[in-house]
């Protein structure tokens, strides 16, 4: 079994979607006492507020993000099979993107609640 021989690419990636799915959960539960309002997606210094959306555009990041983390163990496991270094450096960069998005909707959170 794939997943057995390449523990630290499925560790990586497993933590990776952890991150995905908790801070999904977390957002999703948070933000759906907030009702139907608009909820403030992206604010910045200078222009203000630049995007809103609401609970689906949160549920989209949610199911995308796991998508893509899904898709990226897939690779990353063909890649270690290949050559060790790009497989472990997959797997490593979709942890690293999956905690920016957990940071990205523990904003959000902070932001709307």
């Amino acid at each position: 079994m794939k997943f057995l021989n390449h523990r630290l690419v499925t560790a990586l990636c497993a933590a990776a979607s952890l991150f995905i799915v908790g801070g999904f959960a977390w957002a999703f539960f948070a933000l759906r006492a907030v009702g139907g309002q608009s909820l403030i997606l992206h604010f910045n210094d200078v222009d203000g507020i630049t995007n809103v959306g609401g609970l689906g555009t949160i549920i989209f990041m949610g199911m995308f993000g796991a998508l893509v983390a899904l898709m990226n163990l897939a690779t990353a496991l063909e890649l270690d099979v290949r050559g060790p270094f790009l497989g472990k450096f997959l797997a490593a960069m979709t942890l690293i993107f999956s905690v920016l998005l957990f940071i990205a909707f523990a904003a959000i959170i902070n932001v709307n609640v």
